[in-house]
Order: C-alpha cells, then sequence, then structure tokens
C-alpha cells in the first residue's frame, strides 16, 4: 500500500519569505554599490526615473490642460462705454483679463504662465511625455534597423558590405539638421510620427557603424569559426552567436541616443518644424522669446527641462558603457 502524499502545510501567520528579502536587499545593495562608484552615473538615472516618471503619470500630475487659457472677470468692463471711451481705455471693451504672464511659485500656476494665459507647469509636464515618446520611439527606429543592417554588413562583407557602406556614406554625407528639414518639410503639418521617423532615419546611419564594427570583430573570433564547422547556417550564427556578443554597445547607442534624438526635435521645433498640433519643449523656448527680458520663465525653465533630459540620459549612457566593459568598470 503505497502511503498518501500529505499536502505542504501553509505558511503560519507572520511568515516571511526571507529567501526574496535577500534577493531584494541584495539588490539593492548591489545598487548602492554602483551609485558610490559611478556618482555621475547615479545623478544620470535619477534623472532619467525622474523624466520616466513625469512622461508616465503627466495625465494624473498636470493640473490643467497644457491648452487652456486662465482668464480672470474685468473690473472695468463697461458694456454701455461708447467708442471713445474705448479708444481711451480699451480695458473698457473686454469682460474678461487674460492671466499673461503671471510669476512662478504662484499657488494656482505653479511655475507661472506664458503669452497666452496657459499654465506652464501643465506644458512642461505634457512636453516630458512627448520628448521620452519622441526620444525613445526614435532611438528604437534607428538601433533596430541599425542593428539589422550593420550585422548584414559586417557579417557577409565583400559585395554586400560595400554596397551598404557606400549608402551609408550618402546618408552620412547630408548635415543631419538640413536632412531633417528636408524630411520635415516636406509635409505641410509635421506629424509626431513623421518626427521620430526623421530622426530615427537619421540616426540610422550612426547605429550601422557602430553594430557593424563590433560584428567584425566578433564574426572571427573562434567560437564563430566552430558553429560554422559543425554545420550552422549564417541566420542562426548571427542570431545565436554573433548578436549576444555585440548588445552592449547596442545597449549604449540606444540609451546615449535618446538624449540626443530629444535636443533635435527640440532644436526643430525651435525652428518651427515640431509636430503642429503638439506641445514641445522646443515650442516652449521659442514661445517666450517675445519676452524674454521682462518674462523670461517659460524659455529659462523649457530650456532647463531640455538640458536636464539630454544630460540624465547621457550620464545614464555613459555609465552603462562603463559597467558592461571590464576595461572601464571601477575606474
Amino acid at each position: 500500500m503505497t502511503q498518501t502524499q500529505q499536502p505542504a502545510a501553509l505558511p503560519a501567520a507572520g511568515y516571511t519569505d526571507f529567501r526574496r528579502r535577500r534577493s531584494v536587499g541584495s539588490t539593492l545593495r548591489r545598487a548602492g554599490a554602483l551609485a558610490r562608484r559611478n556618482k555621475l552615473g547615479a545623478v544620470g538615472v535619477t534623472l532619467v526615473l525622474l523624466i520616466l516618471f513625469v512622461a508616465i503619470f503627466s495625465p494624473l500630475i498636470k493640473r490643467y490642460d497644457d491648452t487652456e487659457s486662465f482668464q480672470t472677470a474685468n473690473p472695468d468692463f463697461n458694456p454701455t462705454a461708447n467708442p471713445f471711451e474705448i479708444a481711451a481705455n480699451p480695458g473698457l471693451a473686454s469682460p474678461y483679463i487674460l492671466d499673461r504672464w503671471e510669476s512662478p511659485l504662484g499657488s494656482d500656476h505653479w511655475l507661472g504662465t506664458d503669452q497666452f494665459g496657459r499654465d506652464i507647469y501643465s506644458r512642461i509636464v505634457v512636453g516630458a511625455r512627448l520628448a521620452v515618446l519622441i526620444g525613445v520611439g526614435a532611438s528604437l527606429i534607428a538601433v533596430i534597423s541599425g542593428s539589422i543592417v550593420g550585422l548584414v554588413s559586417g557579417y557577409f562583407g565583400g559585395k554586400i558590405d560595400l554596397v551598404i557602406q557606400r549608402f551609408v556614406d550618402a546618408i552620412q554625407a547630408f548635415p543631419g539638421l538640413v536632412l531633417l528639414m528636408l524630411i520635415v518639410s516636406i509635409m505641410d503639418r509635421p506629424s509626431l510620427t513623421l518626427m521620430i521617423v526623421a530622426l530615427g532615419f537619421l540616426g540610422f546611419a550612426t547605429s550601422v557603424r557602430i553594430v557593424r564594427s563590433s560584428v567584425l570583430g566578433v564574426s572571427q573570433a573562434a567560437f564563430v569559426e566552430a558553429a560554422r564547422s559543425y554545420g550552422a547556417t549564417d541566420i542562426r550564427i548571427m542570431l545565436q552567436h554573433v548578436l549576444p556578443n555585440i548588445l552592449a554597445p547596442i545597449l549604449v547607442v540606444f540609451s546615449i541616443s535618446i538624449g540626443a534624438y530629444i535636443l533635435a526635435e527640440a532644436s526643430l521645433s525651435f525652428l518651427g518644424l515640431g509636430p503642429a498640433d503638439k506641445t514641445t519643449w522646443g515650442k516652449m523656448v521659442n514661445a517666450g522669446r517675445v519676452a524674454l527680458d521682462l518674462h523670461p520663465w517659460e524659455s529659462v525653465i523649457s530650456g532647463a527641462a531640455i538640458t536636464l533630459a539630454v544630460l540624465g540620459f547621457n550620464l545614464a549612457g555613459d555609465a552603462i558603457r562603463d559597467e558592461l566593459d571590464p576595461r572601464l568598470r571601477g575606474r
């Protein structure tokens, strides 16, 4: 007769999974050690996490709609005023006064208002969401497409490599900003999708160059030759042996490129070529120029947001590079 297996006893009340606690604790200790070893990298990661938090939760923390213009009742409004009185005092004709250029640190508008009475804080928060979407989207397009083409170019070499590299040379022969302006100006009203695709196309050539150089070093390694000798197909060698060994530079390019694309989008928006119906930091910098001497906070605050975003992603990318490269680790 076989003995019936008893069910496992349930943990008692107050039971703590010490293995999970040790796992979380070890992760936190390792993160603390990395932060102490690379303080600038820790600053960059903190800025990136802050920007991602604002971007993800922008619908909850923006307070107001980014296009809403605030106004207050006009105490001088006189509906019976004649044209001569209105000419002497134009305020008599309007029942409301636009809340233009309110100073920051107010209870209603934490960062003040712009020339149209819109809340700057809400526009900064909405702009963060767009900046992250554009930066990450363009970087994904550039890195994924560039990695595929660079992998094929570096692995096969020969005429395939020659044709691909001449095409990449043709793309890089154009100045980046001029090429972006040419692509975006094709459309009458530049859209967010067009902006992301245009920026991704601009970074395609750089990704191809970096991935190709990494593949050239890995494709001649002994383990690749061994895979060939066992009859592995080229696709299998590229996906299972070459690609995993070049993920480090791909990850670094992806993280650093995000800040570059955010800056490029801000430059285009400053020139009036950004997404036509979206609030972006570059548009805010440009809009604030009309009163930069008396009311500089719109341009200053949006410019500071661009600076912190680019700085954060660049520092985080440098930290990732240092940790993935054994020669730079612990420098």
